[in-house]
């Protein structure tokens, strides 16, 4: 354990990719996309915490391996979404997933309080913090320019034929 962080906790800096050295920082997809990652480590130490807090049986242990894998998957899906250069339907793919496992987070939030017998003021402290990122997670879907895309040939964010013939266009048949 390190005498820096004795709580050993995920730190937001650990994972930047030197986003100082961008030229593009000051768009507001940038900054919503970090305060949003940033929130998201909030969420992911909130969630050990809790976690932590519940007995070692099979039960309990069930809840903690899903409660960390959504949690994880987070701010994962955050990087991955910044890493694509705003590309709109690449974006929207992680924002759902995003979305998912937040919620299913929530969820979980439940058999805390009722199953495992967590006291409520922890996983209230969680629900708070869902709440703040929600609203940060809505002003950076809406920073996604939805003109700067590329053909999604499964038609889940986009129509490929809606695209010039000078666009790459994707085969169904040759990719899954």
């Amino acid at each position: 354990m390190s005498t820096d962080n004795p709580g050993n906790f995920f730190r937001s800096e650990d994972f930047d990719n030197n986003e100082e050295d961008g030229v593009e920082n000051w768009k507001p997809i940038k900054m919503n996309g970090r305060a949003l990652y940033k929130k998201a480590i909030d969420i992911l130490n909130i969630t050990q915490t809790i976690c932590d807090l519940m007995p070692d049986e099979e039960y309990e242990e069930m809840t903690k391996g899903l409660m960390l894998s959504n949690a994880m998957i987070i701010p994962a899906k955050i990087h991955g979404a910044m890493a694509v250069d705003n590309v709109y339907s690449m974006m929207m793919e992680n924002a759902v997933i995003i979305k998912v496992n937040i919620c299913e987070l929530k969820a979980q939030l439940w058999a805390c309080d009722e199953i495992h017998g967590i006291e409520k003021k922890y996983t209230e402290v969680l629900k708070e913090e869902i709440k703040i990122f929600k609203a940060l997670f809505i002003d950076w879907v809406g920073s996604f320019e939805k003109e700067n895309d590329l053909p999604d040939d499964w038609h889940l964010f986009n129509d490929p034929d809606s695209f010039s013939g000078d666009d790459e266009s994707f085969n169904a048949n040759d990719e899954i």
